[in-house]
């Protein structure tokens, strides 16, 4: 993502291409945005440096949304890339992003949890979904822990590379339309 900030006028202007994953259609995009180098930005009324922003996207001109190829495998799963083309971000709606650290990990916690549930769900072979079922429930207890979601999330990713895999040898998977595409997903979703 290329970023520019104009000191003056006090506008953010983002360009490049984001991937992008919420639970349905909305009008407004919370994204995150890591910068090239630290811009000066007035927040609470003193000055600060900022490394990383948190900005609203809604549906500017500027902004194109291409929505994934239409994904079944998680029922109101909506997917797409953003394409921005020098998008104003007026300096009203800029906010630090020093506070979201780790915020990748928590969506790629969120896609294991979902795709466990969904998974555990559709299995047929009782010691399969026993095995899943476990997996899920470690997930949820590690997060719980002291532990940050980076560590948790790196735990667990080859546990749920695997699983898919397992999922993608068994006829259960016949069901879904478009497994071969959703794999490829959340198996890019994983790295």
């Amino acid at each position: 993502m290329k970023t520019t900030f104009d000191n003056k006028k006090k506008i953010l202007l983002l360009s490049g291409k984001k991937s992008w994953l919420v639970s349905t259609n909305v009008d407004m995009i919370l994204l995150y945005v890591k910068l090239g180098k630290s811009i000066e930005f007035p927040l609470n009324n003193k000055t600060n440096f900022l490394n990383s922003v948190l900005v609203p996207l809604y549906r500017e001109k500027s902004t194109i949304r291409e929505t994934f190829e239409q994904v079944k495998f998680l029922k109101n799963l909506n997917q797409g890339s953003l394409t921005l083309k020098e998008t104003k971000i007026m300096s009203t709606n800029i906010f630090s992003g020093k506070n979201i650290h780790g915020f990748g990990y928590v969506e790629q916690f969120f896609v294991m949890l979902s795709l466990g549930i969904f998974l555990v769900t559709k299995i047929k072979n009782i010691k399969l979904k026993k095995n899943f079922l476990n997996l899920v429930k470690t997930l949820i207890v590690d997060f719980n822990t002291r532990n940050s979601p980076k560590l948790t999330v790196r735990f667990h990713k080859k546990n749920f590379k695997k699983i898919i895999h397992i999922f993608d040898s068994l006829p259960e998977r016949k069901v879904i339309i478009d497994w071969e595409f959703d794999k490829l997903i959340f198996l890019n979703l994983l790295k």
